[in-house]
């Protein structure tokens, strides 16, 4: 009785501990400035890196990114672990300095806390309950600052009711002798505090003008990484990208510049000075050119296929040469380290330090201002280029006509706070050997599957066999292989619309579905696996093709079948198995060729490109629906069973236990998930961090139950989505007798 007092009473004093600092305090806190005062505490966290990344770089990337203040992981840390005061500290602490719960390592550490404490802050149904691991239980008090609930729950995680209280006592004193008990809110990335910070004004002595001709069809490809963008230098870490209106799911992680793609030319559209300088040309890493401009401004075209004539006798010279705005420096092209395409890579410096020409959108202060090399951004482009692309600032009225073939790419410019909630799905059970499933309905989100889709451009929808299908045209649209596709053995399922006739281009092929681990590595293309349509097939007429290549170009090999098909919805579905190296292809159910004894590639890459084998392939102008990749090769009935199932309402399903495992998967268009809440029947449990998947029990009641997930934004917007489901314990009886 008296721990339970004391725990009680534990509980109830957050309630005061934890309270908002003053904005004066918060100024003279430095909070953000982590390793300043890591700087100034003996413990070994002042000089200590996980990788190429510093301990105070990753801790302030976590809690901009969650919304947290830097003071609760900094808190924790020392009630756990002593990484501030003791300066010799175990090489234990470090690898997991928030003690033996989570996975292993510093970093992994930090950002599985921060899941968990972003998690913990709502929102609640009710009131939540500690359950400590020697059988104690302990329900919490909602009237209390809710980092203090969170803090308390995330401290009961593989904690007896002891060890808690030891633990929780240990993170108040900790957090009243370094912080006084001021929480102070990190207003960056996900800050749900305040309103958004207003857009800065353009400058006024430096404007850029676009680094293209006029005209030129271009597709934004990847985005400036506003949290801590690392790409010269290695991974950041952290695992999350946000752009500058705050957005996420966009490429890539770390990323310092801008990448723009040229789809009419990949290889070989001109590339313009952005401003007046003086350029000097490079073929360190790639062909490359740096402008150094008046007011410490430098900008940077990478990836070139070739230089102008102006850099003759001067390339790798040191040599600089004039250049006015609008002057022809080169080709785009992929030289140098390219990640999936020809593409121009264009960054901004100044003073040395990264800084993103579009400025910054979001909510809060630039986060890129917490980091030493990165300044905060500013618009950039020239007011002459409203109207234009995307180079109209957000909150400005589009007064010009975009030129004929441009593309801004799927981010729309918005100033107003994140009001719009998260798309997502779940899957009750889904088969074992079900990995990965996308119906495209109005998005693109898997209902069953791992990670993010990534897309440039903004994915189109029409009409589909059962809902809506994606439309694979000028749009680019690709899902992480692992655990969604196992290059030993599988089978991919779609149905395709195929159209009247194929648009016409430069490459005599159309793809459905690619992926490939050298996607620009011609002629030989290691590690592809593809399924497509060859103007000209192997027999010398119209194909389809299932085309694989190991490691070498004697390992290609194009299992291919006549194309006989009229316009309309078709079933296709390709097998491989490495034993044996069989592979074959099926078309509306049926067998239409086969092979094996090939070599099958080991490594596909790192993504499943739809409608395109890269970037610079023509789209195929079909419609894709009811995509499903399996971890195993699947038989010819069991093909022709998919083929002849008829489009329609599927029946609840039915579970014979009360073990069920949630496929969860869902997106944000201003950043992430933060929390996903359980519910049954409308009563929904605590909420937790975001995870591929959840096992839950189930009640022993058989009947018909309602499964509800709910997902949480940064910005504390909600999606609410149900499933009915039938639950028949006594199906479990039977099962020997069926044989299942």
């Amino acid at each position: 009785m008296k721990l339970i007092q004391a725990l009680l009473a534990l509980a109830v004093a957050v309630g005061t501990a934890l309270i908002p600092a003053t904005p004066a305090a918060a100024q003279a806190s430095g909070d953000a400035g982590v390793q300043a005062f890591l700087d100034e505490q003996p413990g070994p966290l002042k000089s200590f890196r996980d990788g190429e990344s510093t301990a105070a770089t990753i801790i302030e990337s976590a809690a901009r990114y969650y919304g947290l203040s830097p003071r609760l992981h900094l808190a924790l840390m020392e009630a756990t672990s002593g990484l501030l005061s003791n300066p010799s500290a175990s090489a234990t602490a470090l690898s997991r300095p928030f003690g033996p719960a989570g996975p292993e390592g510093f970093a992994a550490q930090v950002e599985w806390a921060s899941r968990e404490l972003r998690a913990g802050l709502g929102p609640y149904s009710r009131p939540p309950t500690l359950r400590f691991s020697d059988g104690v239980t302990l329900t919490l008090t909602l009237d209390q600052a809710p980092e203090g609930v969170a803090v308390q729950r995330f401290l009961a995680r593989g904690r007896s009711s002891a060890q808690w209280h030891a633990a929780f006592a240990a993170f108040l004193a900790a957090f009243e002798r370094y912080f006084a008990n001021e929480l102070v809110q990190v207003a960056g990335v996900g800050s749900t505090v305040g309103a958004p910070a207003p857009a800065p004004e353009p400058n006024p002595s430096f404007t850029l003008q676009q680094p293209w001709p006029p005209g030129t069809a271009v597709v934004h490809l990847a985005y400036f990484d506003h949290v801590y963008p690392t790409v010269d230098s290695g991974d950041d870490g952290n695992g999350y990208v946000v752009n500058y209106l705050g957005y996420g799911n966009v490429q890539y992680d770390g990323h310092d510049g801008h990448d723009y793609y040229f789809p009419d030319q990949p290889v070989g559209t001109p590339i313009l000075a952005a401003a007046a300088g003086v350029a000097y040309a490079s073929t360190r890493r790639g062909y490359g050119v740096v402008i150094v401009h008046p007011g410490g401004y430098e900008t940077v075209y990478w990836h070139l296929d070739g230089f102008a004539p102006i850099f003759t006798g001067r390339i790798d010279s040191g040599q600089g040469v004039p250049v006015a705005a609008g002057d022809y420096l080169g080709t785009s092209g992929r030289t140098g380290f390219v990640r999936g395409t020809p593409h121009l890579h264009f960054e901004v410096r100044r003073y040395g330090k990264q800084i993103d020409p579009y400025g910054w959108y979001g909510s809060g202060p630039d986060p890129c201002a917490a980091y030493a090399g990165c300044l905060p951004g500013a618009w950039l482009w020239s007011p002459a280029l409203v109207g234009t692309y995307d180079f109209t600032p957000p909150g400005v009225e589009r007064t010009a006509t975009a030129s004929a073939g441009e593309h801004a790419g799927a981010v729309v410019a918005a100033t107003s706070a994140d009001t719009t909630p998260p798309v997502g799905t779940f899957s009750v059970e889904p088969p074992a050997d079900l990995l990965f499933s996308a119906d495209f309905d109005g998005h693109p989100v898997q209902s069953v599957g791992r990670g993010f889709p990534t897309f440039y451009g903004e994915p189109r929808y029409a009409e589909g066999r059962d809902g809506q299908a994606l439309r694979l045209g000028a749009a680019g649209l690709t899902y992480p292989l692992p655990g969604n596709l196992h290059p030993s053995a599988g089978t991919i399922s779609l149905w395709v619309n195929l159209p009247a006739t194929y648009p016409a281009g430069p490459i005599p092929r159309h793809y459905l579905v690619a992926a490939s681990a050298s996607p620009d590595g011609a002629p030989v293309y290691s590690g592809t696996l593809a399924l497509r349509r060859d103007s000209v097939g192997p027999d010398g007429v119209p194909s389809w093709t299932f085309w694989t290549t190991a490691d070498s170009e004697e390992s290609r090999d194009l299992l291919a079948a006549a194309d006989t098909l009229a316009p309309g919805w078709h079933h296709f579905a390709v097998t491989w198995d490495a034993d044996g190296g069989h592979k074959a292809l099926f078309i509306d159910g049926r067998l239409v060729a086969e092979t094996s004894g090939v070599t099958l590639p080991s490594d596909l890459g790192a993504v499943l490109q739809l409608g395109r084998f890269t970037y610079g392939g023509g789209p195929i102008g079909a419609h894709l629906d009811q995509l499903r990749i399996y971890a195993r090769a699947l038989g010819e009935t069991e093909i022709a069973t998919l083929a002849a199932a008829a489009p329609g309402v599927a029946l609840p399903p039915l579970l014979v236990s009360r073990e069920v495992r949630i496929d969860t998967n869902a997106i944000d268009d201003q950043g992430g998930i933060v929390a996903v809440q359980l519910g049954l029947n409308g009563v929904f449990e605590d909420p937790q961090p975001y995870y591929d998947s959840y096992r839950w029990r189930l009640p022993a009641e058989s009947g018909t139950h309602e499964l509800a997930v709910r997902y949480v934004d940064r910005a504390g917007n909600l999606t609410t989505l149900t499933s009915t489901i039938q639950l028949d314990l006594r199906s479990r009886l039977y099962l020997p007798i069926l044989g299942r």
